[in-house]
C-alpha cells in the first residue's frame, strides 16, 4: 500500500501538470515518463506483465537535496486510492 501522503503528492502534481506548471520528458520506446525539478525529480515507468495480464507502473521519486531514491509500486489490479488513475493519466 501506497503512503497516504505520497498519494496525496502524486495527485497534486497531476492537477498542476494539467494546469500546465510542469513540463514532462517522455521516453515512448521505453514507456517512460520523467520530470525533473530543482528539489526533485519522479520519473514513471509501465510494463505489461504478460503472466498476469496486467499493467504495471513503478514510479520512482528522488529527493535532488538528500540524494535519495523512493521505489513505488502500483498495477492495474489495485486501487490504491486512485493512484491508477493518476499514473495513467501521465502517461
Amino acid at each position: 500500500m501506497l503512503p497516504p501522503r505520497f498519494l496525496d503528492f502524486i495527485k497534486a502534481l497531476t492537477a498542476r501538470t494539467e494546469r500546465g506548471e510542469f513540463s514532462w520528458s517522455y521516453d515512448d520506446n521505453n514507456s517512460f515518463v520523467k520530470l525533473k525539478e530543482n528539489d526533485f525529480s519522479l520519473s514513471l515507468r509501465y510494463s505489461f506483465n504478460a503472466d498476469e495480464k496486467y499493467a504495471e507502473y513503478v514510479i520512482y521519486y528522488i529527493d535532488e537535496i538528500g540524494n535519495k531514491e523512493h521505489r513505488f509500486y502500483t498495477n492495474q489490479t489495485w486501487n490504491e486510492g486512485g493512484l491508477k488513475d493518476q499514473v495513467q493519466h501521465l502517461m
